[in-house]
């Protein structure tokens, strides 16, 4: 075998073990806990907005550890780093299965998002951005796909599990399936393609700085306010409409259905979100993110549209919406990310990502209570299906703005 074909297949290698690592830590730690809403909150007697506040408190950690985090990305063995983030994850997520208390949940949930910090989606789009400088958008899709298809794998598992047996046993296995995908990347990942003496995809040793150096400039360099202010905005308006996606079993049964069908609305969703992070990827490689996340936020908007009016005897409908409204996710993960490296590049990526991710997981934080909480107060989701629509709207405002800056900042 050529020396350019076993580079090019240690590159697909770093690709198959950062989708692991999204399969993880968000198809399972993050996209799969909307199934069991239903059941702890019955358990512990307690309102489901009760409960999804240990899941806000868990995104809110995820959201104050990722500028630590990228500050020791570039300094901390990389084994170390992610093997930190995977073992405190699966622990607090283990441990849940003993919870018989509120506050037992939230400081598990929050511990738990101080873990996924550390091998979510900074450190897997840092990783593609230094290994695939070609078709970088097709990569940071299909491993941000892999989020998709783990929640659509182990949503209906976990549900299955909780009714079967009970939901301390899905906390259980959630914890094991979570340790199994993430722990490949523990021993195939190296930040730089340099560091085992290769080239980018795409590129040569010579076209990117050292690591040192480049933490260096990272640190110096300014970022452009007006264009983050812009990014940050988009992130925590944009992540704020993926929270009605946990609420898919609630909605179901609200329409009449069952909540096993609303489990199946999961799958579909997250099926939706495989399909359009791949389609993201390649429309950004070909037509640029702005384009591409364009396509994505009118194709959810018109599933919520559908979704306010959801015939309760039809559940093909359902799951057809289902896999639409699934769009939102592709520009919540790969989309906010391509975004951030067409404003920025990549050079000072992972600096202007660390504040952009503060901000995204905080506005998913906070959807995630207060559609509970909308939930509980109306008895319905006509109020946050609405209140998403029009925050879509203000979304597209928000991409042609930065379109526009990005036009005038570089001139293309």
């Amino acid at each position: 075998m050529s020396s350019a074909k076993k580079s090019n297949r240690r590159h697909w290698l770093i690709l198959v073990a950062c989708c692991g690592l999204t399969a993880s830590a968000i198809g399972v730690f993050t996209n799969s806990l909307g199934v069991f809403y239903t059941a702890v909150s019955e358990s512990l007697g307690v309102g489901r907005g009760a409960i999804a506040m240990h899941v806000t408190l868990s995104t809110l950690a995820t959201a104050a550890l990722t500028p630590v985090a990228a500050k020791l990305l570039y300094k901390a063995p990389l084994r170390l780093y992610l093997g930190f983030g995977i073992a405190v994850s699966c622990t607090t997520t283990a441990l849940m299965s003993f919870a018989d208390s509120l506050w037992q949940f939230y400081v598990l949930g929050t511990l738990r998002g101080v873990g996924i910090a550390f091998f979510s989606i900074l450190p897997v789009t840092a990783v593609i951005s230094n290994w695939f400088h070609k078709r970088n958008g097709l990569a940071v899709g299909i491993s941000l796909s892999f989020s998709g298809l783990s929640g659509a794998i182990f949503s209906p598992l976990f549900t299955w599990i909780i009714e079967a047996w009970s939901w301390q046993s899905a906390y259980l296995c959630m914890a094991g399936f979570g340790f199994l995908l993430a722990l490949p990347a523990v021993f195939l990942l190296r930040l730089t393609p340099e560091e085992i003496g290769l080239a980018p995809y795409g590129g040569s040793p010579v076209d990117r700085s050292a690591p040192a150096a480049q933490v260096g400039s990272q640190e110096k360099a300014k970022l452009y306010l007006p264009a983050l202010a812009l990014v940050c905005l988009f992130s925590i308006l944009l992540t704020s409409v993926t929270a009605l996606g946990q609420h898919f079993p609630s909605l179901a049964v609200a329409a009449g259905m069952t909540a096993q069908v609303g489990a199946m609305m999961v799958s579909a969703g997250m099926v939706g979100n495989i399909v359009s992070k791949l389609i993201i990827g390649v429309l950004s490689d070909h037509k640029g993110p702005f384009f591409a996340c364009t396509c994505m936020i009118v194709t959810n908007a018109l599933a919520l549209g559908v979704l306010l009016n959801l015939p309760g005897g039809m559940p093909a409908i359902a799951l057809g919406t289902a896999f639409f409204y699934g769009a939102v996710y592709s520009v919540g993960a790969a989309g906010i990310s391509l975004l951030t490296r067409g404003m920025f590049g990549a050079e000072q990526y992972t600096s202007a990502y660390s504040i952009v991710s503060l901000f995204s997981n905080s506005g998913s934080a906070f959807a995630l209570t207060l559609v509970g909480l909308v939930y509980d107060l109306t008895g319905g989701y006509t109020v946050a299906l609405i209140g998403g629509i029009a925050i879509q709207a203000a979304n597209l405002a928000l991409l042609f703005c930065m379109a526009r800056m990005r036009k005038r900042r570089v001139g293309y």
